[in-house]
């Protein structure tokens, strides 16, 4: 099933329109990631899982479309990720973020934290029993 969402992401460092897009396609015995239009892979993964999570952290910050291919040839899935894409949904939502958290989520991007890592900043300053 592919669920595809419509966004700005990527307009902070990219004009409109530019966003980056990245495939995951099957390429030999194993998997690559390669920017749409581009015959030259940017990296090379044994497993499909291995070079998703590759293009979803390349993605991060910058924001673009990243879609996967089976290897039946047929996209499997296809969705955006990005700071201006969650901007959206959260203004839609109602939820907003204060100028500390906007200043946490500017270092965690500077210092290149994983998704991982972030989780555990956030908890650890903003979770139950943090105060």
């Amino acid at each position: 099933m592919t669920s595809r969402a419509k966004s700005n992401a990527g307009q902070g460092r990219k004009p409109a329109g530019r966003a980056v897009r990245l495939h995951v396609v099957p390429q030999g015995g194993g998997w690559a990631v390669k920017r749409a239009g581009q015959t030259q892979s940017i990296g090379l993964y044994r497993t499909q899982e291995e070079a998703t999570r590759a293009a979803q952290d390349a993605l991060r910050a910058s924001g673009g479309e990243l879609r996967i291919q089976g290897r039946d040839g047929r996209w499997r899935e296809s969705f955006t990720l990005g700071r201006n894409a969650m901007a959206s949904i959260s203004a839609v939502e109602g939820v907003h973020l204060t100028a500390d958290m906007q200043r946490d989520f500017r270092d965690f991007d500077h210092r290149g934290l994983s998704a991982g890592k972030r989780r555990r900043a956030i908890a650890g300053k903003y979770g139950k029993g943090s105060a």
